[in-house]
C-alpha cells in the first residue's frame, strides 16, 4: 500500500499554534527513518506527521550535532522519536567550534571548504543534507584547526629557541 500525501505542514497548524512556534522562534528538527508520524489502522490507511520535536536557536547552538531517529511503531499507533544530542561524554563547552576570519587568508583554505562541501552525498531531503553537509564540515575545520594550530605552536616554540641562541 502507497501512503497517501497528507502529512501535516506548518501552515495547516491552528493560528495560536503557528504563533507560539514563531513567537518563540522556533524551528523544527528534521526527522530521519520515515516521513510520518501516525497512522490509523484502516485498510486505506491515513498517514500524518503529528510528532515533531521543536527547537530554539541557543538549543541548537548548544547541541550542534543533534538529530532525531523515527523508531519502529510496535505497541502505538504513533511513532517514537528518539533525540540524540550527542554530547553525552562531552561537556558542551568542551567542544565548541569556532570558525576564525583569519581561516580565510589561508593559501587553500576555500578549495579545502569546497572539496569537504561536495563530499557529502545528498541526503532524503533538503535540510537533511544540507545539515549534514554543515556537520561534515564543521567536524573537517575542527580537526584542521587542531593540527594547523599544533604546527603553529611546535614554529613559534622552535623560533623562539633560535632566537634566544642567537642573544
Amino acid at each position: 500500500m502507497k501512503p497517501c500525501h497528507c502529512a501535516i505542514r506548518f501552515w495547516e497548524l491552528p493560528v495560536k499554534h503557528l504563533v507560539i512556534i514563531d513567537g518563540l522562534n522556533l524551528r523544527e528538527l528534521e526527522m530521519s527513518g520515515r516521513k510520518y508520524t501516525w497512522a490509523n489502522s484502516l485498510e486505506k490507511p491515513t498517514y500524518e506527521k503529528l510528532d515533531r520535536i521543536l527547537m530554539a536557536t541557543e538549543w541548537e547552538q548548544k547541541f550542534p550535532l543533534s538529530n532525531v531517529i523515527a523508531l519502529n511503531r510496535d505497541i502505538s499507533d504513533h511513532t517514537p522519536l528518539l533525540l540524540n544530542t550527542r554530547d553525552s561524554s562531552l561537556n558542551a563547552t568542551q567542544y565548541q567550534f569556532k570558525f576564525e576570519l583569519g581561516w580565510l587568508l589561508r593559501d587553500g583554505f576555500m578549495d579545502m571548504v569546497k572539496e569537504v562541501w561536495e563530499s557529502v552525498d545528498p541526503g532524503p531531503t533538503p535540510m537533511e543534507t544540507w545539515q549534514t553537509k554543515i556537520r561534515r564540515l564543521r567536524q573537517h575545520l575542527w580537526g584542521w584547526a587542531k593540527n594547523t594550530s599544533g604546527v603553529l605552536k611546535k614554529e613559534k616554540k622552535k623560533n623562539s629557541r633560535h632566537i634566544g641562541q642567537s642573544r
